[in-house]
C-alpha cells in the first residue's frame, strides 16, 4: 500500500503545527535528524502528553529505555531513504508523562532534511487480537497468563539496583571489611547471602535477555575477535564446578584460529551454558571443550560421559530445558532458559547449535560458528535449526548406537 506524504501547515501563526493529510486529528510530528521535535500536531500532543510542550524535546525521550536504540536506528534508515512513499516503521513501546505507556507504531519518512514522522497506537487492536485468540487457543491463553515482556524488562532493571547494594554490603561483611564480625554464624550468613543474591542477579540478567530475544529487541554487539581465549575464560569460569562435582575438565583449542565477528558475552553465555549442562548432567568422567576452524567455520564442541538424552529429549531441544531435565544428576536446578537462549543466541550470530546423544552415552554440542571479517558479511545470514535439522541429529545418534552394537558383538 502506498504511504501517503505529511502535509505541515506552515503559515506564521501555524508553523508549530503539523497535519495528517487526511485530517488535523492524527498524531504527526515533524522531526529534525536527531529526533528533536520541531511540530507536533494536536493529535500528536494529546497521545503524548497531554498539556506538555513537545517543540525541542526528542522522540527518544518518549521511547521505552530498550527501544530508544532500535527507534534511533529507524530514524537514521528513514533519512537514507530517498523514496518518498517509502516508510520506515517500528513497534515500540511510548512513555507518556501524564498516562500509562502505550504499545505503539511509528511511520517515518524523509522531509527534505528533516523526517515526518505518524504515530498510532496500537495497544487496543493488540488487546483485541489476544482476546479473540484467548478464548480458542490454549497457547494464547499462556501467553496472557505471561507478565509483558517491557514490563519483565522494566522490573529487571529495578531490582538489580537493590540486589547490587545486598551483594556489595555481604562483601563488605565476608571482608570483616570494619572490624570481625564476632560469631562464625554471621560469616556463614554474610556468604549466603552473597550467594543467593547472585543467584538472583543471574535469574533477572537471564530473563531480561529472555524478554529482549521474545520482542525481537536483543542486539548484538560484534567485533573482530579471537575464539581461542574466549574459549579458555568460558573453561575457567566453569573449571571450578567441575572441580567441585570431581569432574575433568579438558580444553583443546586449536592453534592459530582465525579471527572472525562475534559478540563476545553472547559467545561466553552460549559456550558456559554448555559446560555448565555438562557438568549438571554427568555423574563421573570428564567435560571436554574443543574448539578447531572446519569449513570456513569456527567450531566449539562440549563432549561429556553424563547421563545423555532419548530421541524424544532431543526432538523438543529449543523449548526450555529444565521442562526435560529439572534437576541434574546432583539436584542441580536451574532457570530453564539456558539452553533455549543459546539456540537463538547461536541463530542471531549466523551460527547453528547442534546436539547429538543417546541415552547412558553422554552429549555432544557442536556450535558452529562461520569465520565473517566484517559486519557486512553477518547481516542477513542468520540459520535457523528446523524440523530435518533435529531428524538429521537423531539419524546420527541411531548411527552411532548401531556402529556401538556391532562393535560390540565382533
Amino acid at each position: 500500500m502506498a504511504f501517503r506524504p505529511f502535509a505541515f501547515l506552515t503559515g506564521s501563526n501555524r508553523k508549530d503545527r503539523a497535519e495528517w493529510r487526511a485530517g488535523s486529528g492524527d498524531p504527526v510530528l515533524r522531526l529534525a535528524p536527531d529526533g528533536e521535535i520541531l511540530a507536533s500536531s494536536d493529535g500528536a500532543r494529546t497521545l503524548i502528553g497531554g498539556e506538555t510542550n513537545l517543540k525541542g524535546r526528542s522522540i527518544l525521550d518518549f521511547a521505552g529505555r530498550d527501544d530508544r536504540a532500535a527507534l534511533k536506528e529507524a530514524l537514521s534508515r528513514a533519512l537514507q531513504n530517498t523514496r518518498a512513499e517509502a516508510a520506515e516503521r517500528l513497534k515500540f513501546r511510548l512513555l507518556r508523562p501524564h498516562a500509562g505507556p502505550v504499545f505503539t507504531e511509528i511511520a517515518l519518512v524523509r522531509d527534505g532534511h528533516d523526517l515526518s514522522a505518524l504515530l498510532r497506537d496500537r495497544g487496543p487492536e493488540l488487546a483485541a487480537l489476544r482476546q479473540s485468540r484467548g478464548a480458542s487457543d490454549k497457547a494464547s491463553a499462556a501467553d496472557e497468563a505471561r507478565p509483558d515482556t517491557a514490563m519483565l524488562a522494566d522490573l529487571g532493571h529495578e531490582l538489580k539496583t537493590p540486589l547490587g547494594a545486598i551483594m556489595g554490603f555481604a562483601e563488605a561483611m565476608r571482608a570483616e571489611a570494619f572490624g570481625p564480625l564476632g560469631h562464625d554464624k554471621y560469616r556463614e550468613y554474610a556468604d549466603l547471602i552473597h550467594a543467593t543474591g547472585g543467584h538472583a542477579s543471574d535469574l533477572i540478567a537471564a530473563m531480561l535477555d529472555r524478554a529482549k530475544l521474545d520482542a525481537g529487541r536483543y542486539e548484538l554487539a560484534p567485533a573482530l575477535s579471537s575464539p581461542a581465549p574466549l574459549a579458555r575464560t568460558c573453561a575457567e569460569m566453569v573449571r571450578g564446578e567441575a572441580e567441585r562435582a570431581g569432574l575433568d575438565l579438558n580444553v583443546e583449542i586449536a592453534e592459530d584460529l582465525p579471527e572472525t565477528m562475534l559478540d563476545a558475552s553472547a559467545v561466553r553465555r552460549i559456550i558456559v551454558n554448555l559446560l555448565n549442562n555438562a557438568v549438571k548432567f554427568t555423574a563421573d568422567g570428564a567435560v571436554t571443550l574443543s574448539v578447531r576452524e572446519k569449513d570456513g567455520a569456527i567450531e566449539f564442541s562440549v563432549i561429556d560421559t553424563g547421563v545423555g538424552m532419548s530421541q524424544t529429549a532431543l526432538a523438543r531441544l529449543g523449548e526450555r530445558f529444565t521442562a526435560l531435565h529439572k534437576n541434574g544428576v546432583r539436584g542441580t536446578g536451574g532457570t530453564g532458559l539456558g539452553l533455549s537462549m543459546a539456540y537463538r543466541l547461536a541463530n542471531l550470530h549466523g551460527g547453528v547449535l547442534k546436539l547429538t546423544s543417546a541415552p547412558g552415552e553422554g552429549t555432544v554440542a557442536h556450535f558452529v560458528l562461520p569465520v565473517r571479517k566484517s559486519l557486512k558479511e553477518m547481516t542477513g545470514a542468520n540459520i535457523t535449526t528446523g524440523p530435518a535439522d533435529i531428524q538429521s541429529q537423531l539419524d546420527r545418534v541411531a548411527q552411532y548406537r548401531r556402529e556401538r552394537i556391532g562393535r560390540d558383538a565382533a
